[in-house]
């Protein structure tokens, strides 16, 4: 199974689906076609005496698609560009866009009768196809349904297009505005704040850059890309003894900074805190500094070194002395989330990298391409990379660390049914997660995370294309002149080839497993995230019947207040059912689908590496030492020849030729070796993501107990307010 492949069938977990329409793990369920109708958008949801037992209408992927390109950005008010940017900017997010809350808020504070809400949501969110939060193109429409509504036209998609063409409406929605009003407040507040702080360190500021501009002039050679101060004076080390400067720079300690990590907050209702019970510093820092020189577990071919409890492992003496637990979520802060009363439990802090897309793009044309803000608390580093720069990065890491776990990159582009999703708001957000979690995989293991050319990637703020002119970067392969340490062959275990194979087995099933688990969350998701639609459509609905229910039951008309009231209890609640669907849902999104991602990409990582290994790991050997003995009855038979009937540069050649062969074994079998340590010490880093499993596991159970307990809270209070309902007695 392909990593990118189809989602599994219903049946089994790990078969995949020949006829899938989902090609990849990146894109969206297919829609089914619409059924024609006279309306040039059909919009026209079940108009007229519809019978209560129709079948449900088929979902409309030509309405959806036409509501997502009726108005883009460049053909609506400057307003509407204003009131899309607050809303985003006050953090009511689904994916890219905005969620089903924000679009009830801006709904119910726009003056509009329930029954025109209800035919607004329908029409920008159909139903089926609420698993992706509300783009911009349509919010476009919304925000022009609702002027209409406001200023009493009919709201069909056929109004907007009329409207476009002669000046689109600009509704009045109150919650935007008061949005905006807070946003103003909020950065005169952070300007004066800043303006204070600068004026305050405006002295130390202008010492620093004097000492800075100093130092690059001493000597400009040292660092013609302009490396921060942070970065500067500290060793890496690399594992790399026959090129003291690797890729160009002078080998430095790793830098740390205790800096506070930000914790994952999953729901507004679930806002409690945990501290950290434990500073060790991630990927076994402490302990690497701490080793004795030559004796590190990842820098020593030294079998007695750096690897702790050979028993406890399959793999000989080795073993990382970190112990397991101290894996942690990529995207998101080292302290754990807390779902209130649910198990704790100490982890070390591990370094977190956050990656942020800028807005808009650079470049020209068909040449555009968008940046992406990367930023390192441990580091104290902020810099700006594009895609390709990923690409280039992984590109190097393959050549240089082939027998090593290397991240996955989200694809660039993906093609569903002949369309490319680049450009789509979902995807780009999917591709932003997929980079936070390739780095993140970077930073967290031992030897990747200390590669010079991971640190001046997060490190150095020159644009990327300007440093890798200016830098000298090695891309050999980290054993490539590296001599075999006495006793290592002897000390890996007899079986550590059947162990590869064991494993290999395991991974792979595990692998196709995971991302199949991966694709069922996420219709999981975006069918609660439907469900979370309907529940507010319902609420919409209740609302429109007590506006009715005078008229319907005019002829004793006593009842209807206490009716209208428990009809009111009842929407109410459906509402806050709403809330509580979507916000257990974006914490699934964020947080318990992240981390299956993150398993799965670890076990891709490792069934590739075993790929790599079959490809780049062979040698010639058998050729050689057959080339060597013929080579040497050459030498024999010339040799005995009489003097003065061989030349002596004949001799000279084939005797140079058996000594490279010779060497050349040398090399090839300590390669050899090398590798299957290795991948052994791979093997036993990759044994630390069980632990991971075990957390995705017990925050998922306790997240679940938590929403369940304030859904049966909302539902018990739902039941007292209704007890009140006429009943005719």
């Amino acid at each position: 199974m392909s990593l990118f492949g189809s989602s599994p069938g219903d049946s089994t977990l790990t078969e995949a689906v020949s006829n899938s329409q989902q090609k990849s793990l990146f894109e969206d369920a297919a829609t089914p076609g619409a059924a024609s109708t006279s309306s040039l958008f059909a919009d026209d949801n079940g108009g007229g005496a519809a019978s209560p037992w129709d079948l449900p209408t088929p979902k409309k992927a030509a309405k959806s698609e036409m509501v997502k390109t009726l108005l883009p950005a460049s053909s609506v008010p400057e307003s509407y560009i204003d009131a899309y940017d607050t809303l985003l900017d006050s953090g009511d997010r689904l994916g890219g866009g905005l969620s089903l809350t924000c679009i009830k808020n801006t709904l119910e504070d726009s003056g509009l009768s329930s029954g025109e809400q209800a035919r607004v949501l329908n029409l920008i969110v159909p139903s089926g196809l609420e698993g992706a939060g509300l783009g911009r193109s349509e919010f476009n429409v919304l925000l022009a349904l609702v002027g209409l509504a406001q200023e009493g036209e009919d709201v069909t998609l056929d109004g907007v297009d009329e409207r476009r063409k002669k000046g689109l409406p600009v509704p009045s929605v109150p919650y935007i505005e008061r949005l905006k009003t807070t946003k103003v407040s909020d950065d005169l507040n952070d300007n004066t704040s800043r303006q204070r702080d600068t004026t305050r360190s405006e002295q130390t500021t202008r010492s620093k850059s004097r000492r800075f501009r100093n130092d690059s002039m001493n000597d400009p050679e040292a660092d013609p890309w302009a490396s921060p101060a942070l970065h500067k004076g500290h060793t890496h080390p690399v594992d790399n003894e026959a090129t003291p400067h690797s890729n160009g720079v002078t080998a430095a300690v790793p830098i740390t900074n205790k800096g506070p990590m930000q914790a994952r907050t999953t729901s507004a209702f679930t806002t409690h805190s945990e501290r950290p019970d434990s500073a060790t510093p991630a990927n076994g820092g402490e302990a690497l500094s701490g080793a004795p020189a030559g004796s590190s577990g990842w820098d020593s071919y030294d079998h007695n070194s750096g690897f702790q409890n050979p028993d406890q492992s399959g793999l000989g003496n080795a073993g990382f002395g970190s112990g397991g637990d101290d894996q942690g979520d990529p995207n998101q802060g080292a302290i754990r989330r807390s779902l209130g009363g649910g198990r704790t439990s100490s982890r070390p802090v591990e370094e977190i990298v956050t990656i942020t897309m800028l807005p808009g793009k650079e470049g020209m044309f068909m040449f555009q391409h968008r940046n992406y803000e990367v930023k390192s608390v441990r580091r104290a580093s902020s810099v700006v990379r594009r895609y390709s720069d990923f690409v280039w990065l992984l590109d190097c890491l393959h050549k240089r660390y082939p027998f090593r776990q290397l991240p996955l990159l989200p694809p660039k582009t993906l093609a569903v049914n002949g369309r490319h999703l680049s450009a789509d708001v979902a995807f780009i957000e999917k591709r932003r997660r997929g980079l936070v979690r390739f780095s993140n995989a970077l930073v967290r293991h031992p030897v990747l995370s200390q590669e010079q050319l991971v640190v001046m990637f997060l490190t150095v703020p020159t644009e990327l294309a300007v440093w890798r002119k200016q830098a000298t970067i090695s891309v050999q392969e980290e054993f490539t002149g590296k001599p075999l340490p006495p006793g290592l062959e002897d000390s890996l275990p007899t079986n550590l080839s059947d162990t590869f194979d064991t494993v290999r087995g395991g991974v792979r099933r595990s692998a196709d497993a995971y991302i199949g688990l991966c694709s069922l969350l996420e219709r999981l998701i975006k069918r609660n995230q439907g469900v979370a639609a309907d529940h507010l459509r319902f609420s919409l609905a209740l609302k429109a019947l007590t506006e009715e229910s005078s008229n319907t039951y005019a002829t004793d008309t006593n009842d209807v207040p206490l009716l209208n009231e428990g009809m009111s209890s009842t929407s109410k609640h459906m509402e806050t059912s709403q809330s509580l669907h979507e916000d257990e849902m974006r914490a699934w999104d964020d947080g318990v689908l992240d981390d299956l991602k993150r398993q799965r990409d670890t076990l891709v990582g490792v069934r590739d590496m075993f790929d790599r290994r079959d490809r780049y790991a062979r040698d010639n050997i058998p050729q050689l030492e057959r080339r060597i003995e013929n080579n040497e009855i050459r030498l024999t038979a010339l040799r005995g020849r009489p003097e003065g009937t061989v030349k002596p540069e004949e001799m000279h050649k084939l005797e140079q030729a058996v000594l490279n062969d010779k060497q050349s074994i040398v090399n090839q079998h300590a390669r050899g070796v090398f590798i299957k340590e290795c991948i052994r010490d791979e093997l036993n880093f990759f044994q630390q993501s069980q632990y991971h499993v075990s957390r995705l596991h017990q925050d998922w159970s306790q997240e679940r107990v938590k929403y369940a307990e304030l859904q049966a809270d909302n539902w018990r209070a739902w039941s007292e307010e209704v007890e009140n309902m006429p009943m005719g007695d």
